[in-house]
């Protein structure tokens, strides 16, 4: 019967939609090749995590469903030594409560659960933008994630540098100030690991050791007018980007430039992927988000580093229209099974009743 093959098909198309799917697309991936004893770093963006205020409550499962599936994917074929995550964890974690956000905290790191270290940025949806951060939406994101301002890590001799795209307004704010106070420390500190044998600063010796240029990661890119000046992008559409809301300040993005002398710089924000020579007259990745809510054809970065060196792959992930498109022939094909099942049954009461109007 057409029923029992409609049925595997439909099966099928599941089992391949919500699992195996992720697998084979993300196996076609591969870390960049560099040097032995390189860092192999996952750079994700942008997850949005639903609220209670915003999205139908299928949306969020299903979404988030597929978001929890890649990245369990991509940790069982690729497994990363360190992963970035560039901020916009949640999509209202300026509007919530503590107790939502407490919900919200624990269902990020339900979906993305893994013995990997995790470094996040923060973002505007998770603390507000500039004009709207508070020291609650701050200090329960610090409590949580370890991070709301600047921070350096230093990992396998390479110093990545976080830092709090909102408070880079310089406008003498409370968290822009502390935000200044921070990146002149860590400038110091690298000031320091140059010039070892004139520096005293021996914690910061022994706590990051040697001199290698940083790598800046941020929520917000660097200042740009719009992907135009990208030199790879996959936006359909080119917006022009405003100061301070899509794009850092010119005068925040020379200020970090002469500052930090960074040799690489990854972002999100803008939900769609970028590279581009930045006006640093470096090589920034802007990171596409990871969540089918904000694109269709979501991806993640690949980078391969050392001390001196880089290479950075994007990393397409399974597509929402793939998967649609998918059901939609399902569903069509298990139609047509159908209904030739029921043409033969109709068929078949014809052939039966002809004898019996003979007879008659």
């Amino acid at each position: 019967m057409n029923w029992r093959r409609c049925l595997f098909v439909i099966l099928s198309s599941m089992f391949y939609c919500e699992f195996l799917g992720d697998y084979i697309k993300l196996n076609s991936c591969s870390w960049p090749a560099l040097e032995p004893n390189e860092l192999h770093a996952m750079i994700i963006a942008d997850t949005h995590l639903l609220g209670p205020f915003r999205g139908h409550w299928l949306d969020k499962l299903y979404r988030e469903w597929h978001m929890r599936r890649a990245f369990q994917a991509a940790l069982f074929l690729h497994r990363p030594d360190i992963i970035f995550v560039l901020g916009d964890l949640f999509d209202e974690g300026d509007m919530v409560d503590h107790d939502d956000f407490r919900a919200y905290v624990t269902r990020f790191y339900s979906h993305f659960r893994t013995n990997i270290p995790i470094i996040s940025a923060v973002g505007n949806h998770d603390v507000g933008f500039h004009y709207k951060m508070h020291p609650y939406f701050m200090n329960r994101f610090e409590e949580q994630f370890n991070n709301t301002g600047v921070q350096m890590y230093t990992l396998r001799g390479i110093h990545f540098v976080l830092i709090n795209s909102m408070a880079m307004e310089n406008d003498g704010c409370e968290f822009c100030q502390t935000a200044v106070e921070e990146l002149h420390s860590v400038a110091a500190k690298l000031h320091c690991l140059r010039n070892l044998n004139t520096c005293n600063d021996f914690e910061t010796i022994k706590e990051h050791v040697n001199y290698s240029r940083p790598i800046v990661l941020q929520h917000f890119p660097t200042y740009r007018k719009s992907d135009r000046s990208c030199r790879e992008h996959d936006s359909l559409r080119i917006e022009e980007y405003r100061e301070k809301w899509e794009v850092l300040s010119k005068n925040s993005t020379d200020w970090l430039g002469k500052l930090l002398h960074p040799r690489l710089a990854f972002a999100g924000h803008s939900h769609h992927y970028c590279y581009s020579i930045n006006r640093w007259g470096i090589e920034e990745y802007t990171v596409a988000s990871f969540s089918w809510r904000n694109k269709v054809n979501p991806s993640f970065l690949m980078a391969s580093l050392n001390p001196t060196k880089h290479s950075v792959h994007k990393c397409p992930m399974l597509e929402q229209p793939t998967v649609y498109i998918l059901y939609i022939f399902t569903g069509c094909l298990c139609i047509i099974l159908i209904i030739i099942d029921i043409s033969k049954w109709l068929y078949s009461l014809v052939r039966r009743s002809k004898p019996l109007i003979k007879t008659q």
